[in-house]
């Protein structure tokens, strides 16, 4: 099987099952909590975007992975994953900005997230060794993208807020 098909596949089936238990379990749930109080663990999953800094680690892919690509996923991942504690830290002390620094996190991380698909396209790395990535952009990748779905609906949302003026 061509990788590129063999990742389609699986990426498409990872998303699928993330977007059913986000809408059968999650968003019920979450739905009767305040916007500050649903957010966290919605920004939890992006916390642990440290793992995508993988891909710098000497060996981690196959030598054929351009560095451009390595670097650009890397720390695109890192810095989205410092932003998210940093958004998580801001919920959790009630500071008045901390609904636009979790804006800032989810926009940072999807543009990170869209640029790493494009790019990964555009390098053809489904042809190298990628390792542990491979599972990193099979499984947790889309649990990323629906998390941040989730985040721009509780965002765009009419909840309440409990951060007061």
């Amino acid at each position: 099987m061509e990788p590129i098909v063999l990742f389609g596949i699986q990426f498409t089936l990872s998303l699928v099952a993330y977007l059913l238990i986000a809408f059968w379990y999650v968003v019920p749930r979450l739905s009767l909590l305040p916007r500050e109080v649903a957010l966290v663990p919605l920004l939890w999953v992006h916390a642990f975007r440290v793992v995508g800094g993988t891909i710098l680690a000497p060996g981690a892919v196959g030598p054929g992975v351009p560095m451009e690509f390595r670097t650009m996923i890397g720390y695109g991942d890192l810095i989205t994953a410092v932003l998210a504690l940093v958004a998580l830290t801001a919920l959790r002390v009630r500071f008045q900005g901390a609904i636009a620094l979790v804006w800032l996190c989810v926009i940072v991380g999807m543009v990170d997230t869209v640029n790493a698909i494009i790019q990964s396209m555009r390098f053809n790395v489904f042809t190298y060794a990628l390792g542990v990535n491979w599972v990193i952009v099979t499984i947790y990748v889309p649990a990323l993208l629906v998390s941040s779905l989730l985040i721009f609906m509780q965002l765009l949302g009419n909840k309440r807020s409990i951060i007061t003026a």
